[in-house]
């Protein structure tokens, strides 16, 4: 804005204030009616912004309107009737005074860093008007606003809050008039009379008709398959609503039909939209909060990878060394002259538009144009530079890495698969003889029995795509691969055995299987066995990809966002479980629809780093239709299913007993299950009295059947779901939930830098196969290990993407929720929750104790390992930024 611009524009403001100021007086001079009482309101709101930027054409417009009498009002709404037209008992209008003149505040303990507005508006009442229980307001000028909350003052100085956290358009925008409650929480059959109509109709707002295409800033609700991922040019299969590919829904956008397939949801372009369409309260873009990171995401697809792709065609395009890695981390890259694209927006601060702002913010860039920018050390070579390539450290991270959710006993030897023998032949290669040297004299029924034999078992969800994904353009390779561990006396999880699968050759009948052990020290040390070492990543490699497609995609992002949607349309915001849902589901679907975006679509991020490519998402369709179900997404339930835990007395955090001791990942977790548990019970005994009231809740009767039979409807049918009849059973569904959304998400996603920002660690994509013996590439391997094993692994190209991603996918925003803590502290008037909640905040912070002493405690092998990186994923409290440690409570990045 020029100087000019910027003096015109502070004279029309002046000039409005003063014409409102004199408006104001006019109104303060009014005297109350007799047997009138005045309520104090203070309402706390931001004007429109785009990512941390005043409008400044906006709010000079909005002013103009506001002093013609185009004013923001509010008109509160009683918990009584009116019992002249047993109608809601409304006060009259009033308007907010002041709007021009009203300074900018910056409250100390909000994260709403700039432009927010304090105002303070004056309502009278008659004295039976009754307790305060909701308000309307009325948006009259042209542009938006967000509505934090608002605060009265009754009298007797007593209060009643309102957290709106809600964007509030022209009133014209909507069919009804905003309604925002008190938090006062009641069920459905509890609800006063004067806001029984109010509670349903919001409702029925929120979920729409199911027609049309939804517009930006409304705030509908609604289900839709995934068949939006594909391009004209790039053909995906629709995700959902059919046997062969189920999958959970997602948010409903209503763009028309592809031209090219009736079936398809047409692309943005040709749907004459910018954005895809999220209900406008879950779209959020201050800088560094989550939305700022969503809108990141899409930064790195439209702009980073290109630059990074052009940067590498001037220099080799392949790694020869580990030292060649790190030099990356010392020096950085400069991206200066790899920018240059037409559609950078350079005022703009969304980083969609403009690279710039994701460099400088994220990726600490510096240089004259910020255009070089720098990667941290992954904690995983921070200290030790070596001890990734350790086998007890390949073990111990199925314990305590970024994939802790697969490892399972093994309770039969040789292991067994459930593909078709007629066609993959002999379900494995694997025999006694291959591990038998390395159990400690103990025979494998013996170590069976003992349960000391484990397994990390990828077999049968690749093998079936192996053909496919073998055959793809650009060179990428991978096997079916199970890996076997065992339990030493010492302590540690070592891998003994590596089995890797390719399909039968056309005419055979039997998968071509090959089984590599690790070398044996036979008194003079010993020696490297690359064969191994390629065999370890290749294991690596194919585990990253199911933490990535199913550990963190699926059983997160994907299952929560239909719950996300149902608890928006079935429970209001004045029910006690949607006071309890509220921070679970903040932030996950704008995140989901970045990811659609950029990340899970065709040719999107995910199919150009990891070796599945364009088969990433339709095999996790199969996984979720053959193995998801929400009982065992319960830490105890799916600890015992992985035969990792045995049911134990309810003095065991979770009622189960580990069957290893020294499982980080796992014995955090049940730490923390307990505690959410805990927290999760009280609320229910707050909310009901009886098994009978958690029946006869029609709202969450409702909401738990849409969850079922709607959100995830192609499994509505499995007889493993539990019922929502009884206050035991809704405690299990909602720890469930919580679980789900906060610690399960954490300890998948805010490690992805620590473990795989080094990319030979855990490398999204593999090119070559595990050579023959004696070939000319096992000569090749012999000759330079480092080199061939990184022409096997991740292109320098593609490592310095992923490098990228991991950093923004890991990093916690300004504006996290972590358990135990609420941003805002009128979240609830209820003293019992205030107090089960200060007990929570208490639990979180005993755990975090408990887990600083495991950290540090010497007998505890698998708690920090070679490379000294402490398991902190399920520490529940952090700061922003790269952490390694944090627990949200929500699906938040």
């Amino acid at each position: 804005m020029s100087n000019s611009q910027s003096t015109g524009g502070k004279n029309i403001v002046k000039c409005i204030g003063c014409l409102d100021t004199q408006d104001a007086d006019k109104h303060l001079q009014r005297e109350l009616l007799a047997g009138d009482i005045e309520i104090k309101g203070t309402i706390l709101l931001t004007k429109k912004y785009v990512n941390d930027v005043k409008d400044f054409s906006s709010v000079i417009v909005d002013n103009a309107l506001d002093i013609l009498g185009r004013k923001v009002t509010l008109q509160l709404v009683s918990v009584e009737l009116n019992p002249k037209t047993n109608g809601p008992k409304l006060s009259s209008k009033f308007s907010i005074p002041q709007w021009a003149l009203t300074e900018d505040v910056k409250p100390d303990n909000s994260f709403l860093a700039v432009d927010n507005y304090q105002y303070i508006v004056s309502f009278k009442v008659p004295n039976d008007f009754g307790e305060v229980g909701a308000f309307f307001i009325r948006n009259n000028h042209r542009n938006e606003f967000y509505l934090s909350g608002v605060t009265l003052e009754t009298p007797d100085k007593s209060t009643i809050e309102f957290l709106c956290n809600s964007w509030v358009y022209n009133t014209s925008f909507y069919k009804h008039d905003r309604v925002f409650f008190s938090n006062k929480m009641y069920l459905p059959d509890a609800t006063p009379p004067g806001l029984k109509a109010l509670r349903s109709q919001d409702l029925i707002d929120l979920r729409g008709d199911g027609t049309g295409m939804r517009k930006e800033g409304e705030r509908i609700y609604d289900y839709d398959v995934y068949n939006d991922l594909q391009l004209e040019s790039d053909r995906r299969p629709i995700l959902g609503g059919s046997v062969q590919l189920p999958y959970p829904r997602r948010c409903r956008t209503g763009r028309p039909r592809a031209k090219y397939d009736p079936t398809s949801e047409a692309s943005l372009r040709d749907s004459g939209v910018s954005t895809i369409y999220l209900p406008r309260d879950e779209r959020f873009n201050r800088v560094k909060n989550s939305g700022f990171l969503a809108s990141g995401i899409k930064g790195i697809a439209h702009f980073i990878v290109p630059a990074i792709i052009s940067y590498f065609d001037d220099t080799p395009n392949e790694f020869t060394s580990f030292d060649e890695i790190k030099s990356l981390y010392d020096t950085g890259i400069n991206l200066d002259g790899h920018l240059g694209s037409s559609k950078i927006k350079p005022k703009s601060k969304a980083p969609a538009d403009n690279p710039f702002i994701l460099l400088d913010t994220i990726f600490d860039a510096d240089g004259a144009g910020k255009s070089v920018i720098h990667f941290p050390l992954p904690d995983i070579v921070a200290l030790d530079d070596k001890a990734w390539m350790l086998d007890e450290e390949f073990g111990r991270e199925t314990l305590a890495g970024l994939n802790p959710v697969t490892i399972r006993l093994v309770t039969e030897f040789p292991p067994t698969s459930a593909l078709d023998p007629a066609v993959y032949g002999p379900a494995t290669a694997l025999q006694n003889k291959h591990i038998l040297p390395y159990l400690e004299n103990m025979t494998v029924p013996d170590a069976l029995k003992a349960k000391r034999l484990f397994t990390v078992d990828h077999h049968d969800t690749f093998m079936t795509y192996m053909d496919r994904i073998n055959a793809l353009k650009d060179h990428r390779k991978s096997y079916a691969v199970r890996t076997i561990f065992f339990w030493t006396s010492k302590g540690q999880m070592m891998p003994i055995a590596i089995e890797v699968s390719l399909p039968p050759p056309p005419g055979a009948k039997s998968a071509i299987r090959r089984v590599f052990t690790p070398p044996i020290d036979t008194g003079a040390g010993v020696q490297t066995d690359y064969l191994w070492e390629m065999a370890k990543i290749h294991a690596s490699s194919s585990d990253f990809g199911v933490h990535e497609l199913i550990s963190h995609w699926l059983r997160a992002h994907a299952v929560m966002e239909p719950i996300v949607i149902a608890t928006n349309r079935q429970l209001s915001q004045l029910h006690p479980i949607f006071n309890l849902l509220y921070p679970v589901c903040k932030n996950t679907m704008n995140i989901n629809a970045a990811a659609r975006a950029a990340l899970i679509n065709a040719t999107g991020l995910v199919e150009q780093l990891f070796t599945p490519g364009m088969y990433s998402f339709e095999m996790s369709s199969v996984v979720y239709g053959a193995a998801w179900r929400f009982d065992r997404e319960a830490l105890p339930e799916n600890l015992i299913a992985r035969g990792m835990a045995v049911p134990a007395d309810s003095s065991q955090p979770g009622g189960v007993a580990l069957v290893i001791d020294d499982y980080p990942f796992a014995k955090d977790g049940l730490d923390l299950w307990a505690a959410i548990q805990t927290w999760v019970s009280k609320c229910v005994d707050i909310a009901y009295t009886s098994n009978e009231a958690v029946q006869q809740d029609t709202e969450l009767q409702n909401w738990w059947s849409e969850i079922v039979n709607v959100g995830h409807g192609d499994k509505k049918d499995a007889a493993w779901w539990p019922k929502a009849d009884s206050r035991s059973s809704l405690v299990q569904i909602l720890t469930t939930i919580s679980w789900i959304a906060g610690p399960h998400h954490a300890a998948i996603n805010f490690g992805q830098y620590a473990f795989a920002g080094f990319t030979p660690n855990k490398p999204s994509m593999m090119r070559r196969l595990v050579p023959e013996k004696n070939s000319a590439e096992y000569q090749e391997l012999l000759a330079d290990p480092d080199a061939f094993i990184l022409s096997a692994t991740t292109s320098e190209t593609r490592a310095t993407i992923a490098m990228a991603l991991w950093e923004i996918l890991s990093t916690h925003s300004i504006d996290e929720e972590y358990q135990g803590q609420r941003l805002t502290s009128n979240w609830t008037c209820d003293p019992r929750l205030q107090t089960a909640f200060s007990e929570f905040s208490a639990a979180m912070k005993d755990l975090e104790a408990k887990i600083n002493a495991r950290n540090t405690d010497p007998t505890l092998l698998n708690r920090s390992g070679k490379p000294q990186v402490p398991y902190t994923l399920l520490f529940p409290s952090s700061t922003s930024g790269i952490t390694g440690k944090g627990v949200p409570y929500s699906v938040s990045i």
